[in-house]
Formats: C-alpha cells, sequence, structure tokens
C-alpha cells in the first residue's frame, strides 16, 4: 500500500482560522488581534506584506512622534 506525504503547509501567507498560527504571528510582531486583524482585511494574508504594514505603521508612529516633540532631523 503506497502512503503519501501530509499535504505541507503553505508557509508564506497567514491562516487565521489557526489559533497557533494567529498567536506566534502576534507574538513575532508585537500586535494585538485587532491590530492583526484590520491589516489582514486591508493588505491580505501574506506573510511578508503583513510583516511590511507592520514595519511602516511602527515608522509612521515614530516619526508622529518626533514632530509632536519637536525633534526634526535633516539628512
Amino acid at each position: 500500500m503506497l502512503r503519501s506525504r501530509p499535504p505541507r503547509p503553505i508557509r508564506t501567507t497567514h491562516d487565521l482560522a489557526n489559533a497557533e498560527q494567529v498567536k506566534s504571528v502576534r507574538k513575532r510582531l508585537r500586535i494585538s488581534d485587532a491590530d492583526l486583524l484590520r491589516i489582514v482585511d486591508k493588505i491580505g494574508n501574506s506573510l511578508t506584506a503583513i510583516e511590511k504594514e507592520v514595519e511602516l505603521e511602527n515608522l509612521a508612529a515614530v516619526q508622529q512622534c518626533n514632530t509632536k516633540n519637536g525633534a526634526t532631523t535633516f539628512k
């Protein structure tokens, strides 16, 4: 009898129905459930796209904080 291998999970996309994936992605990116859902609704379930969006949002938050405090940097 031939035995086939079990299907391998797709590692480039995020499955919101899998609680373990949700928890690991949230811990790695340090975001809340609501933020993860909002980002997935906005851009989709690609893990790289989610990571990039989190980085962009963190950068934007830092820049807003710097402009509120009056700190400006020139290149």
